[in-house]
């Protein structure tokens, strides 16, 4: 079972958590955010639906979310994001990999920027 990066934690100054003492879920215990083993179907989206239901009036939300994505947080519903939603997000596009990873001059795997060549057609 996957568990949480604890190395990412921001630690323990009380600047760095005071964000959930504003959360919308604070009093409301964590089985609404979190599934019971073998949850599967049309439960689990009701459960999840709830959950984002709670989170959308959340004053603490993008907070929730950014601690979720920075620490990897592995199960249940953060910042209004189930974990397969958490996962999309932090797993950069093909398109987008390729943009940031191809060398000046060239875009994607389509060979070099010959647009701006003197003497070549357009």
């Amino acid at each position: 079972m996957p568990e949480a990066d604890v190395t990412r934690l921001p630690g323990s100054a009380v600047h760095h958590w005071e964000w959930q003492t504003y959360a919308a879920c604070r009093e409301l215990g964590s089985s609404r955010f979190f599934h019971p083993a073998g949850e599967r179907g049309e439960e689990r989206e009701e459960r999840d639906a709830a959950a984002k239901r709670v989170c959308g009036g959340c004053p603490v939300r993008e907070a929730c979310l950014e601690h979720a994505l920075r620490t990897r947080e592995p199960f249940g519903v953060w910042g209004g994001k189930t974990e397969e939603e958490r996962k999309a997000l932090a797993r950069p596009s093909r398109a987008r990999r390729a943009a940031t990873t191809a060398p000046k001059g060239q875009s994607g795997s389509s060979g070099p920027d010959r647009s701006a060549t003197p003497g070549r057609p357009r």
